[in-house]
């Protein structure tokens, strides 16, 4: 099982309203809806879809980033087979 907490970054764009939810850990990974919620909700599925990736290609998957400062921080617990070639950070 991999348990990572990222913090979230939010932006809502002036002319669409739409938002947009990023990961700047996760290489910026960045999604977006019509609400906070929503935008948060897709980036769940695309963050986990990443390190699902990052596993499969053997790389490092990011830390957890420190939530001592406060903020907006998504919370991922997966359960997976890691093959022999994947590489966790330590926690």
């Amino acid at each position: 099982m991999i348990q990572r907490t990222y913090r979230v970054e939010f932006e809502t764009d002036l002319v669409t309203k739409q938002v947009t939810a990023k990961l700047p850990t996760l290489n910026h990974t960045a999604d977006f809806g019509d609400t906070a919620e929503k935008a948060l909700s897709h980036l769940r599925e695309l963050a986990i879809g990443l390190i699902e990736v990052l596993l499969d290609e053997g790389k490092e998957v990011p830390p957890s980033d420190t939530t001592e400062k406060g903020g907006v921080f998504l919370s991922l617990s997966l359960n997976l087979k890691i093959g022999s070639k994947a590489k966790r950070a330590k926690k």
